[in-house]
């Protein structure tokens, strides 16, 4: 008799735990990235005593309960909703990973589904407590190239760049209908060439100058570039220049001959890209406001591109061409990699790969750094330690985000806490909770009534 007793007791602390675990969830119901729990109920046998049935040679048991506990509780990993807020570095992961932040005093990582970020003082991206959100550096083509997590720091100001490449871009196309001119280059006279470009290039100091590029017609298939800047008006001549050739094979496409245009790989491995030769280029040591460039070796002015798959041998086309000559207007599209000094005009979060952009009153936006994203097999792992935060002692799997685990920026994940269920689960809890009460309360009038037997 005394057994129910006590099962009822721990049903009472089981659905109380249950109620206090429901009662968290839905104080949670509007916390960024709050993950809902669940109570693990287990029951507890007392005793199990076997017999056999000669006769029926079956096996038959009496099995005496002691209640139930609550084993442990799970976290629902489940994804929450997705509210766009408008905020540029509001971020959330399509996907089960999580952000990763550091205590920048005692310097351990965190992990947290908690998206608010924001540009601290000093440039880094923080969430509420100051933990620097965690990522890998990247260049200008948003390669990375640090070797490691670091933290995303986005600079105030961004120093002056000085010129070392000029990219040709598609559409760009000289006219197979051009004439050749008859007369020997002269860059002061029109009619030495068919074509000419200006694109702004910059030293050092960010100091611009006007840069000229030149297209002269010399055989059907083949044209002279001509690069002129005359950096130093003061100083007689052109103090950068430089002159190459360049053919096209009889389908419009530009030529391979590894001595005028050259062959590199890109950073990835992926694509060949092709240049000219700059050995041919004359570069200024210093500029007239003091400035540099860099030497003609560093310089690359790229003419053409092509997949690494069926690369052109000597003599073979660039099936992937910057430039073209087909029978059309001229079409001259180009760009360079310098830039003046900029100050921070924003910053923002690429959707999809994680990409941090800052954009400066130069007009250049820069990928600076990747979001990392942490991904465990088992977030059960995880420990809650408050402030939206996890901690672990196992190590993720740590990658960029943009291919299975996506970043969605401008938006936050709601928490995914249903309210509906919530209030089931605690009529439920309730509910059981008064049913094991009420068994205490048979249970001592059945005492009592055992007790007054002997009256």
């Amino acid at each position: 008799m005394m057994r129910s007793f006590f099962n009822a007791v721990t049903g009472l602390n089981a659905y109380r735990t249950w109620m206090d675990i429901t009662s968290d969830n839905l104080a949670n119901v509007n916390t960024i990235g709050f993950k809902g729990s669940r109570p693990i109920f287990q029951d507890v046998v007392s005793s199990v005593t076997i017999g056999l049935n000669t006769v029926t040679n079956t096996m038959k048991s009496t099995t005496y309960g002691a209640g139930v506990l609550v084993d442990s509780s799970q976290k629902l990993w489940t994804i929450g909703n997705f509210k766009q807020t408008g905020v540029n570095t509001d971020l959330a992961i399509q996907g089960k990973g999580l952000f990763i932040v550091k205590d920048p005093i005692s310097n351990i990582y965190y992990y947290t589904r908690d998206g608010q970020f924001r540009l601290s003082r000093d440039g880094y991206m923080v969430n509420s407590a100051g933990f620097k959100l965690q990522g890998f550096k990247v260049d200008e083509k948003g390669n990375i190239i640090g070797s490691g997590l670091e933290d995303i720091h986005v600079v105030q100001q961004l120093p002056p760049k000085a010129t070392g490449t000029i990219n040709f871009l598609q559409p760009s196309n000289l006219n197979a209908d051009a004439g050749i001119p008859a007369v020997a280059f002269d860059p002061t006279n029109p009619a030495s060439y068919n074509y000419k470009y200006t694109i702004t290039i910059y030293d050092s100091l960010g100091t611009p100058y006007q840069a000229d590029i030149f297209f002269r017609r010399v055989t059907t298939n083949t044209w002279e570039i001509h690069l002129r800047s005359d950096i130093d008006p003061a100083t007689p001549g052109y103090e950068l220049s430089g002159d190459w050739t360049v053919s096209f094979d009889p389908s419009g496409k530009l030529v391979y001959d590894s001595t005028t245009v050259l062959r590199e790989s890109t950073p990835d491995g992926k694509d060949f890209l092709y240049y000219l030769n700059p050995a041919t280029l004359t570069v200024p040591t210093t500029t007239p406001s003091g400035g540099t460039f860099p030497t003609s070796t560093s310089w690359r002015i790229y003419v053409g591109k092509t997949p690494q798959s069926g690369a052109p041998g000597v003599g073979g086309s660039i099936s992937n061409s910057y430039i073209t000559q087909y029978s059309a207007d001229f079409v001259i599209t180009a760009d360079q990699n310098g830039y003046t000094k900029g100050d921070l005009v924003d910053v923002y979060v690429l959707s999809e790969d994680g990409a941090v952009v800052g954009v400066y009153s130069n007009g250049k936006s820069l990928p600076l750094y990747r979001v990392a994203i942490a991904v465990f097999s088992d977030p059960e792992e995880l420990i809650k330690k408050g402030a939206n935060l996890y901690a672990s002692i196992l190590t993720p799997t740590i990658m960029v985000a943009g291919s299975s685990e996506k970043v969605r920026s401008g938006m936050l994940e709601m928490s995914n806490v249903d309210i509906a269920s919530e209030f089931i689960n605690l009529i439920s809890a309730q509910r059981a909770y008064q049913a094991n009460a009420r068994t205490i309360t048979a249970t001592n009038t059945i005492l009592e009534d055992t007790i007054n037997l002997v009256r």
